[in-house]
């Protein structure tokens, strides 16, 4: 691998580590089916530094990766590119919408809809960090 395409990886790869300690935190604080109620002191800052970071990570995709692999994916693989851009895009909003919620219904009595949504968030990111992981990169190397 070219030295410019093992810089862009790590660099990514470091921004997926902080992206999973990221969601690690809010799932921490994610309200569970008991009473307890969410802790949105905590959950607005992380989810806060969550959009900053998917801002930043997907402007490196699109700048960066996503070029490269135009370059390097067979055709019957393009999509994969296409998908990335989507994924991006609905983890993105999925983030911005569940802040611009929180800040509309800041009781407790959202506890279903903010554990339900945080977790469709998580999960999301989770997979998007492995695709690219475990899948993507590989391909580059």
């Amino acid at each position: 691998m070219t030295e410019p395409i093992t810089q862009l990886i790590k660099t990514l790869m470091d921004e997926h580590r902080r992206l999973l300690a990221l969601v690690g935190e809010l799932e921490a604080i994610l309200p569970d089916k008991s009473a307890r109620p969410p802790d949105l002191t905590r959950f607005r800052p992380l989810l806060e530094r969550l959009i900053e970071l998917l801002t930043a990570h997907g402007q490196l995709e699109m700048t960066e990766l996503f070029p490269i692999l135009q370059k390097r994916l067979p055709e019957n693989d393009q999509w994969q590119i296409k998908m990335l851009e989507i994924q991006d895009e609905a983890i993105f909003t999925e983030a911005r919408h569940l802040l611009e919620w929180m800040l509309d219904h800041p009781s407790p009595a959202s506890s279903a809809r903010l554990r339900e949504d945080g977790a469709r968030l998580i999960r999301w990111a989770r997979e998007h960090v492995g695709f690219e992981e475990e899948r993507l990169f590989p391909r580059l190397r």
